[in-house]
């Protein structure tokens, strides 16, 4: 396992240091990944004329009277009320200030101290954490030794939560023209910075490290550029969004950022395309019992897609290496039952650089004929959370390992995981034959997460799971920190009105021995393996001349782990029928 972690990494990183220094066909210099030709062009961008739009979905002459038609008049007119005339186009680019990267640390800076002393005010909550004393000895076996470096023993929610901290420090960065490297390296050395100095009583935590410094670079690219692309429509609706979905671009238009905020390039008001689901979902459960329930699910796909005339006829055609990021995808599912939550799924995907092919003609009939393409490297963030049954299983328990209280055995914990696919390779292929499209979409990465162990449960009923001890996270919240890997592929094929799509996933995980917080104390440090499959097909209908398809989907889910001899499956099985409302 060791030696095929790092034969990846090693790959990855030689495609990732050879294309990067590619001068790609790009006008936004400050976009780019990395590009050596930035430190002798001072920083200065070149912007295109901005253009915009009148309402938040649809963009267009005749939006207004189309979300009249669906049912939408309250909606449609509120958003129209502050609508505004398109920027006369044709005007010269307007060159900008250079990137901002003192006042980024400055107000980082803030925030990081009123997070300190939030920290330090619950002090006794953390406690169990403290292993180091403030005096030489201790503090040179943090900074120059690797000793310190660990995996913590906090609860499920408390770890993966740090990849939004991530995101904090990743938007701050881009919001003052740092490009996607230089963002990631800001926020890996904001977390380092937490992780040595503010929490210098702590181990220095290997996964805070993850998922705040590299699992933060996918979910604030994606909230970067959502968050801007509505902030960039006029209308009071639009900019609240946009302050909720990016924070910390409300943050510092507060600061007096805004005016200089404007100078950004103008998202097109073609990049943004998704769509909300509503639907009624029948799930059957197959594992150490068998159950067939109904749900009620809510979901939310957006895909913001900067590649310039992506889609569009060009009978010249195009091919170009870009230089920065070309697609992020952010996705949200909701699951509800009766009285409560029940699952929730939030991931988030960016293309971080790639190469380009296109070349589509439009024949007299104003049908497309040929392809779009890109390949290039990926990375992104997955979350997932069943509701918890168990009162040691839900995010306010936090076991203080003090020899208090323990859970009962055998253990109830539900599925759960937090990954960050790291990076890997990823293609996407359109191709346009008149009234057929046919979608592929194929990725490969090396991953890092927090994986609930699927045999945990059934384990505890053969074992006592505290005596001899195993690992911290896995007795106490029944997760454990894993490398793996995540094959995915979708295909989409539609005709006019009639769409049919298909996808499938296969995660592995691989969970990694002797870096338990609390190592000394460690006796059986088994190792823990998991995988889950998932699938999906479905059958929609477009109805003309609006936003709304009907779908119905089936979708299949299976889930196994193994701890020694011990092992456990469950499957489910959900049925779907689906409302999507386009934008």
């Amino acid at each position: 396992m060791k030696k095929i972690t790092f034969i990846f990494i090693l790959f990855f990183a030689v495609i990732t240091l050879s294309m990067s220094g590619t001068d790609g066909k790009t006008s936004d210099p400050e976009e780019t990944f990395f590009s050596r030709a930035e430190f002798k062009n001072n920083f200065h961008l070149n912007v295109p004329a901005n253009q915009e739009h009148s309402i938040l979905f649809f963009d267009g002459p005749d939006s207004a009277e189309v979300l009249k038609k669906t049912g939408g008049d309250m909606l449609c007119g509120f958003l129209s009320a502050a609508d505004s005339q398109e920027r006369k186009s044709g005007s010269r680019p307007k060159k900008v200030k250079s990137k901002k990267l003192g006042r980024a640390i400055l107000i980082n800076a803030g925030l990081w101290l009123s997070d300190s002393i939030r920290y330090w005010s619950m002090y006794a909550g953390w406690i169990e954490d403290w292993q180091f004393e403030l005096n030489w000895k201790d503090q040179k076996r943090r900074f120059f030794s690797f000793e310190a470096n660990k995996f913590d023993s906090n609860p499920f929610v408390t770890n993966w939560a740090h990849g939004l901290s991530g995101a904090i420090f990743y938007t701050m960065a881009r919001y003052h023209r740092l490009n996607t490297l230089e963002s990631m390296l800001f926020g890996m050395t904001s977390s380092l910075f937490w992780e040595y100095v503010t929490e210098w009583r702590e181990v220095v935590s290997i996964n805070d490290n993850f998922f705040s410094g590299i699992g933060g670079m996918p979910i604030g690219e994606s909230l970067h550029r959502l968050g801007h692309y509505l902030n960039s429509k006029p209308g009071t609706f639009n900019k609240v969004l946009g302050y909720i979905v990016n924070p910390v671009m409300g943050l510092n238009d507060l600061l007096g950022g805004k005016k200089w905020r404007r100078h950004f390039e103008q998202p097109s008001s073609e990049a943004l395309d998704g769509g909300l689901y509503f639907s009624q979902k029948q799930v059957s459960f197959r594992g150490s019992e068998k159950w067939t329930a109904p749900f009620f699910h809510i979901g939310l796909e957006t895909r913001y897609n900067t590649i310039p005339g992506y889609g569009k006829p060009d009978d010249a055609g195009d091919s170009r290496f870009i230089n920065k990021p070309l697609v992020s995808d952010l996705n949200i599912d909701i699951t509800l039952g009766e009285k409560s939550l029940k699952e929730y799924i939030f991931f988030t995907k960016v293309v971080i650089f790639g190469h380009f092919s296109q070349k589509i003609r439009q024949n007299s009939a104003k049908e497309l004929h040929g392809y779009s393409l890109y390949f290039g490297a990926g990375s992104a963030f997955e979350l997932f959370r069943k509701k918890s049954t168990a009162y040691y299983d839900k995010g306010e328990y936090h076991y203080d390992f003090t020899g208090g209280e323990q859970a009962t055995q055998p253990t109830e914990f539900t599925d759960k995981l937090a990954i960050i696919n790291l990076i890997g390779p990823v293609l996407d292929l359109s191709l346009y034959s008149g009234p057929f499209k046919f979608g592929l979409s194929l990725g490969a990465y090396f991953d890092f997460g927090m994986i609930h162990s699927m045999a945990i449960n059934k384990y505890s009923t053969v074992y006592d799971i505290y005596e001899p001890r195993m690992k911290t996270t896995l007795s106490h919240y029944g997760y454990h920190y894993a490398f793996g890997f995540t094959l995915s592929g979708s295909s989409t094929l539609r005709y006019r009105n009639v769409e049919l799509s298909g996808r499938l996933k296969y995660q592995y995980y691989d969970s990694i021995e002797g870096l338990d917080r609390f190592w000394d104390m460690v006796v059986d440090d088994c190792n823990v393996t998991d995988y889950r499959l998932t699938y999906k097909v479905s059958a929609g209908y477009s109805i003309p001349n609006s936003p709304v398809q009907i779908i119905f989907a089936c979708e299949g889910i299976e889930r196994e782990g193994s701890i020694k001899e011990i092992s456990h499956r469950e499957s489910e099985t959900r049925y779907y029928t689906q409302l999507k409302l386009s934008f």
